[in-house]
């Protein structure tokens, strides 16, 4: 090992070259992982901040709220009604925009404490949706279907759903809605305790995962990230058996004069660990400060368990790897490489 380290210090350049580009990979691993991160909680971002734990939908709905039709009347007890919907709003320049509604009653455990002081046709619009769009208190707006005029007296910071703004009201004017809609139903009966009920019943977690276009948005940042893994490791690799096969004559002096094959090879391993964990290093770093300064409106998320996590797995990848270029230094023959030396 102490070959391995006393090299990497002799060679600064070679090694320091190689450094960069596996830095370089490594921040654009953990860049994307902190955008899917950021999309995952963003996506599901108000159901994660509900402090409930279990719901009960329909059973046709499939675990999607805005697809869950109940009565009332089977709600179970110790729950919350909750009334989930997609509205168009219609503001008073024109514009239109997408939000999700959600209600729950106005003396509710879960909800925004808020929620209590609202009057029928009052409601409460996302802080961000808010500052994009300039919405400010008192102003008016109009669902687009129904032409059901709404008044914004407040604003909320409990996140987003579908990456749509969530518009909260009280079960009363979600009733008057429903009136309009020529409907009478609620999404979904929430607790923080377990329940009985003949309902399907999900986890927050559960309900979190089936939020639309959540599977399909991790799933593609999952298999980036696996591809950025694997291409790394395999840079790696080829590095190390190019330096490798350049050395050959000189590793089997070593061989001749009695150096084992296995302290060799630890040296090799030794530098393809160290290489690595020093790019995670200064990864981490610059990806952590770059977070410091993106706009509020890129769904980032650093979170360390998963970047340490992505970064262990390409080490772990990496040192695999590194194993390559030990078969051709154990079938080397000291006697062939002096005399490729001699030559």
């Amino acid at each position: 090992m102490k070959m391995g380290w006393r090299e990497l210090i002799r060679m600064k350049k070679r090694f320091g070259l190689m450094g960069l580009v596996t830095t370089l990979i490594i921040v654009l691993i953990l860049m994307i992982t902190g955008l899917a991160d950021g999309l995952a909680y963003d996506n599901g971002a108000v159901i994660r901040n509900l402090p409930v734990e279990h719901m009960a939908l329909s059973q046709e709905a499939e675990g999607q709220l805005t697809r869950s039709f109940l009565e009332e009347q089977e709600q179970p007890r110790g729950t919350e009604a909750l009334g989930v919907q997609n509205m168009v709003l219609e503001k008073q320049d024109g514009t239109k925009d997408d939000v999700t509604v959600f209600a729950l009653p106005a003396d509710t455990a879960y909800g925004p404490k808020q929620l209590e002081a609202l009057k029928r046709g009052e409601v409460l619009v996302d802080t961000a949706y808010a500052k994009q769009t300039g919405t400010a208190v008192g102003d008016k707006v109009t669902d687009f279907r129904t032409k059901m005029t709404f008044t914004i007296v407040g604003t909320v910071t409990d996140g987003r759903y579908s990456h749509a703004p969530v518009l909260w009201t009280t079960l009363a004017s979600w009733d008057d809605w429903q009136v309009k809609m020529q409907t009478n139903y609620v999404s979904a009966f929430v607790s923080q305790d377990s329940f009985k009920t003949d309902l399907t019943t999900y986890t927050k977690s559960d309900i979190v995962k089936q939020v639309p276009g959540y599977a399909a948005e991790q799933n593609s940042f999952q298999m980036m990230r696996l591809a950025l893994v694997v291409i790394g490791a395999l840079i790696l690799t080829a590095f190390f058996y190019i330096l490798t096969m350049q050395k050959m004559k000189q590793l089997g002096i070593l061989k001749a004069i009695g150096i084992r094959t296995w302290t060799i090879g630890s040296g090799l391993v030794l530098q393809v660990f160290v290489l690595t964990l020093l790019s995670l290093a200064f990864s981490l770093c610059v990806t952590l400060g770059v977070s410091q300064f993106l706009p509020s409106g890129i769904p980032f998320r650093f979170e360390w368990e998963t970047s340490l996590g992505y970064g262990a797995l390409l080490i772990g990848t990496a040192l695999i790897g590194s194993v390559i270029p030990l078969r051709a230094l154990k079938k080397l023959e000291p006697a062939d490489a002096m005399g490729g030396m001699a030559g």
